[in-house]
Order: C-alpha cells, then structure tokens, then sequence
C-alpha cells in the first residue's frame, strides 16, 4: 500500500520532497516513523530522539489532523492516508 508523506523546510531538506512510502498493510506509525528515520540516515538525530521519537519541536499530522506522542503506537495506517511532518512556524 501507499502512504503520502508530505515533508517541508529543514524537514525536505533531511528526508525529501514529497514522496509516497512503500508499505506492507496495517503498518503502525511506529513503524512508518523507523521507516522514516532510516531514510534521514545521518541526519536522523535532526528529527529523531536517540530512543527513535520524534522531537518534540515537531509536528506530525495523519490526514490533516495533528497525532501526539501517546497517540503513535495505537495508530494503523491505511492505503492513501497522508502523513505530514513540518516544524512549528514562528516570527511576525
């Protein structure tokens, strides 16, 4: 199956433009975020924690909708959802 996974700023530059991944059915977002993580190679501690969590500066969303921390390992994905990572945005 395939999962949209839409990247922007430093994030683009550490994983890539937009792309679709690769899955197997029923993958968790645990699961997609190790994915992830081994597509950033030695950049990943740009993104990721040394245990494998996202740091906390960033955001991740599933079809538009923002996931947190505690939500990641109860999440299976489907073919088409949409996941988005960005940073927060500040300034004036």
């Amino acid at each position: 199956m395939k999962i949209r996974v839409k990247t922007f700023a430093q994030i683009k530059d550490i994983l890539g433009a937009d792309s679709f991944l690769e899955c197997q059915n029923d993958i968790s977002m645990r699961e997609l975020l190790k994915a992830l993580r081994e597509r950033a190679g030695k950049s990943e501690d740009q993104l990721f924690s040394r245990n494998g969590y996202l740091h906390s500066n960033l955001v991740l969303m599933l079809n538009g909708a923002r996931i947190y921390e505690e939500e990641i390992d109860s999440l299976t994905l489907s073919e088409g959802d949409e996941i988005t990572l960005l940073s927060p945005v500040s300034g004036g």
